[in-house]
């Protein structure tokens, strides 16, 4: 993860483990990622989510990309200010 993250101009900033007993990771992640302004969440695979799957939720805040396989996976932006080309309102 650490030569990952190197490789594409990402600070590893904090790694984060969490046992079986921790209550909502998602929820736990999702709390460290914000209060360290996280642009991205690295993880060996989507493995390490429950039913294999990224969680939507954390697709809201970060991206997640994944060691295994290489993949990127995107979050979303539903801001109306992502498709316009300026301000609007005065003419």
């Amino acid at each position: 993860m650490r030569s990952l993250a190197k490789r594409l101009g990402y600070n590893l900033a904090k790694t984060v483990v969490f046992g079986a007993g921790t209550e909502r990771p998602i929820d736990a992640l999702l709390n460290v990622a914000r209060r360290i302004a996280a642009e991205a969440v690295i993880v060996p695979s989507a493995a390490h989510f429950e039913g294999d799957t990224i969680p939507g939720d954390l697709l809201k805040v970060v991206d997640v990309i994944t060691v295994m396989p290489e993949a990127t996976h995107a979050r979303w932006s539903l801001h109306p200010s992502r498709w316009s080309s300026g301000p609007k309102g005065r003419s």
